[in-house]
């Protein structure tokens, strides 16, 4: 039989829809008990489980995020470079790295897939001093995550009606970008670094994104008119992002980005103040997961 594995779920009671309420009974119900010896821990405040994450490193084999995107962030960041890996139950809004990686959006399920689960390492990134497991974002990325956090509810409904309160004035910015040292010069409605392939809800921005191919995918989206946005919602959505006349996407390991006016950058769905110019690149097979 092979070896117990100590597995620790780190819970955000406030995150999504109330996917986790009564975890604790529900990893009681689904759990494989002959292979994990398992402990939940709640978060009770903004980057809690960062510090829990941290102080659980040599102690258990896998710190599981239960949340969305954001805890995901938090956890992962501190795992980097260690021998503990992440695990992810999905239980946010959108769950765009749990959908890359085909994870399963019932946590019950999810628990009991975890008998199956295997150890791997993936690239993650870092844009200047800021971490991110799956996609960043500027310019309409960014306006729609800080106005998503501030409107009541979670779900694709709160997530579309951000998007609808914001597309139609917002102006595309002209932005100077340097990829692995080449200059280009782009008017795009949103800029996104990929290291998964998507937002969440099925936004597949980044069809061809791996985790563990040591580059980014720069998606640079240009704004489409009115009567192109049914198709263009209709490529990204069945992961043909690339099919459109106004997604370009480039594989890259460092990107230069400046005239990011707003100053503000969406990291794994949090919005967070990077300054008008910044760089980012990638940190290749730096982080362990189980999934």
């Amino acid at each position: 039989m092979s070896e117990r594995i100590k597995i620790l779920f780190i819970v955000n009671p406030i995150s999504g829809i109330g996917k986790q309420n009564n975890f604790e009974q529900i990893t009681k119900n689904n759990i494989n008990s002959d292979r994990f010896d398992w402990h939940i821990s709640y978060t009770q405040y903004a980057g809690n489980a960062e510090e829990i994450a941290a102080e659980a490193i040599g102690k258990y084999d896998v710190v599981t995020a239960v949340g969305g995107d954001g805890s995901i962030n938090e956890v992962a960041k501190v795992l980097v470079g260690t021998s503990t890996a992440l695990g992810v139950i999905p239980c946010g809004s959108g769950n765009g790295f749990a959908r890359h990686l085909g994870l399963s959006l019932n946590p019950r399920k999810c628990i009991r897939l975890l008998k199956d689960a295997r150890f791997r390492t993936i690239d993650t990134a870092f844009v200047n001093d800021s971490f991110f497991v799956s996609v960043a974002g500027v310019g309409f990325d960014s306006t729609v995550a800080q106005k998503f956090s501030n409107l009541p509810g979670r779900g694709i409904t709160t997530y579309l009606k951000a998007i609808l309160t914001e597309y139609f004035s917002y102006i595309p910015k002209t932005y100077e970008i340097i990829v692995d040292g080449q200059k280009i010069t782009r008017d795009a409605l949103l800029i996104t670094l990929c290291n998964s392939s998507q937002y969440g809800y099925g936004f597949r921005i980044a069809p061809n994104a791996k985790l563990d191919d040591g580059k980014l995918n720069l998606g640079i989206v240009h704004k489409p008119l009115l009567a192109e946005i049914p198709l263009v919602v209709g490529l990204i959505m069945s992961g043909k992002a690339d099919k459109s006349h106004c997604v370009e996407i480039i594989e890259c390991e460092h990107v230069e980005i400046k005239n990011n006016t707003c100053g503000m950058i969406n990291l794994d769905g949090e919005t967070v103040e990077i300054g008008s110019t910044f760089c980012a690149e990638v940190n290749p097979k730096s982080l362990k997961i189980f999934c």
